[in-house]
């Protein structure tokens, strides 16, 4: 009877690791090098064994690596039903193990029919791209490329049939199916955010669209260890101003610190914007300085291509943020939230700190669980930071316990676990009370913290 038991709770907690790890796998997007980079950052024990389990999404890959540990777990019980008690104790123990290295198997097994699926729609998008009139409009960077890319589109939708790239289909193949699902025969331009992990990424999807308009965004240390350095990070963004034609135009941001060495990356007729000298007075109710800053290429590349400064004015006007871009919407307790929630990096949580800072209320808290994937140079982008955050009224929840080793003046609360963080929230906060969400987390801690999560409302 104990044998079986043990078999069972094996099988059961094999079972329950598997689909946990294809949780984290999705989250990574599949990609050995982000899930080697999560391996290097998380505690491995505690990843493997403490980890709370969490059910991916539903998809076809999904469904495949499904398979897989069906099979496993039949193969498993086969082989361990004639087994002692020390064989299946040891099994017990090394479940988590064997489940994670049988889940990474499966997504090299399933990366056959995606990498076939993939190529055939990468040619359709092409031969769609071939067959249109359409001009194309990139847009990279290592943030500001969505809020961008949605300013640009309700600017130009005044005068011209528009069509977008879908919400952060930035891939190779986000990009492909954005083309395949909207552009269409009267499409007069379409606009591609660009993203990459690491070098020939954004090259390759500048091989379907052919550009002939290019916008460069901020640049950071964002996703810095899967480049591997900020030189292979930077020529991964030029890649876009590499690919226009020599009678293209780029759009280049003269904020960014090295400006300069992108200049010299494109035959393009090139145009400079900065915050500093924008072509007229721009009155929006957009908060923080990065949206004018993102609205500046939007605003100049319409002008050149005939909207008149009323026209652009009258849509400023209306502009509203992108949802989890420093969205203002209603919170939790009556508080009012700023939601910065899509994703984080250090030159937008340095922005997002400055404009709460601006806002009057009388409490003011910050909600962190870090950022990823800054490799060597996470230390001192917590530094600035926390830099940032001495000079502000506002007090930072975190779970990242590095924050709170840097902190000198108890400005950082730190919480081992995401539900103890809402639980202090839910208890300390009010209608005077202003909550700025920087970064992702789990969408039942969202949920919690904003008033309508189905629906969200702004202010």
């Amino acid at each position: 009877m104990i044998l079986i038991l043990l078999l069972l709770t094996g099988l059961i907690v094999y079972f329950l690791k598997s689909f946990d790890f294809i949780y984290i796998f999705q989250t990574k997007e599949y990609r050995l090098d982000r899930i080697i980079n999560l391996l290097k950052e998380e505690n491995l024990f505690e990843l493997l064994y403490f980890r709370k389990i969490k059910m991916p999404a539903i998809s076809l890959r999904n469904l495949l690596i499904t398979q897989i540990i069906f099979l496993n777990t039949l193969l498993f019980t086969i082989l361990l039903l004639k087994q002692n008690l020390t064989n299946l104790i040891i099994f017990l123990i090394l479940t988590p193990i064997i489940a994670f290295f049988t889940m990474l198997l499966g997504i090299v097994i399933s990366e056959i029919p995606v990498q076939i699926y993939r190529k055939k729609i990468i040619n359709q998008a092409k031969n769609k791209v071939r067959e249109s009139e359409a001009t194309f409009i990139g847009i990279t960077g290592s943030y500001g490329k969505t809020s961008t890319k949605e300013f640009l589109y309700q600017i130009l939708s005044q005068k011209f049939k528009v069509a977008k790239t879908n919400a952060n289909y930035n891939s190779e193949v986000g990009v492909a199916l954005s083309i395949l699902g909207n552009l269409n025969s009267d499409t007069e331009y379409f606009i591609a955010e660009l993203g990459a992990y690491k070098k020939g990424e954004i090259k390759a999807a500048c091989e379907i669209i052919h550009p002939g308009y290019g916008i460069l965004t901020g640049i950071g240390n964002q996703h810095l260890s899967l480049f591997g350095s900020k030189e292979n990070l930077m020529e991964a963004k030029a890649e876009l101003l590499e690919s226009l034609p020599k009678d293209g135009i780029a759009y280049i941001n003269k904020d960014v610190k090295d400006w300069k060495y992108f200049s010299e990356k494109t035959k393009a007729t090139k145009v400079f914007y900065s915050v500093d000298s924008p072509p007229f007075e721009i009155k929006t109710n957009l908060p923080g300085k990065h949206n004018i800053q993102n609205l500046l290429p939007c605003i100049t590349l319409a002008m050149h291509l005939g909207i008149t400064k009323k026209q652009v004015q009258s849509v400023l006007k209306n502009l509203k943020p992108v949802s989890g871009r420093l969205s203002l919407e209603k919170g939790i307790n009556g508080s009012t939230i700023l939601n910065d929630s899509y994703n984080s990096n250090l030159d937008g949580f340095i922005s997002a700190i400055d404009t709460a800072n601006r806002m009057s209320f009388s409490k003011k808290l910050i909600l962190s669980r870090g950022i990823i994937e800054l490799g060597d140079e996470k230390n001192s982008s917590y530094r600035k930071i926390i830099e940032e955050l001495n000079r502000s009224d506002l007090t930072l929840l975190t779970t990242d316990n590095l924050f709170k080793s840097l902190d000198t003046k108890n400005k950082v609360m730190n919480f081992s676990k995401e539900s103890k963080m809402l639980d202090f929230i839910k208890q300390k906060t009010d209608k005077n009370t202003l909550i700025l969400i920087e970064g992702r987390f789990e969408p039942k801690t969202l949920e919690a913290l904003l008033s309508f999560p189905r629906r969200r409302e702004s202010i």
